[in-house]
């Protein structure tokens, strides 16, 4: 299977002790997830084109999904499946 970068929107609060913790992320079409909780996190190679990023394990929903930040431009994103 392949998969597509997709970047998105992310409502982060920044730790007091450093780092920043995912809450919500929005898709292009304007649709908003919440995100539940933060399993695990730290860097990770990820299925699409990307400079190691940071790979959060998130449940959302009740699903376990991967967010990733990647350094290198400031931006977050999720990996989707392409539709041929």
């Amino acid at each position: 299977m392949r998969y597509q970068k997709v970047c998105v929107e992310v409502t982060v609060r920044f730790l007091r002790e450093g780092g920043m913790m995912p809450l919500s992320l929005r898709l292009e079409d304007g649709r908003t997830f919440f995100i539940d909780r933060v399993l695990s996190f730290g860097r990770a190679a990820a299925r699409v084109e990307a400079i190691l990023p940071v790979r959060y394990r998130c449940m959302i929903g009740g699903q376990e999904k991967f967010l990733y930040f990647e350094e290198e431009g400031l931006r977050w994103f999720v990996e989707m499946p392409v539709v041929s």
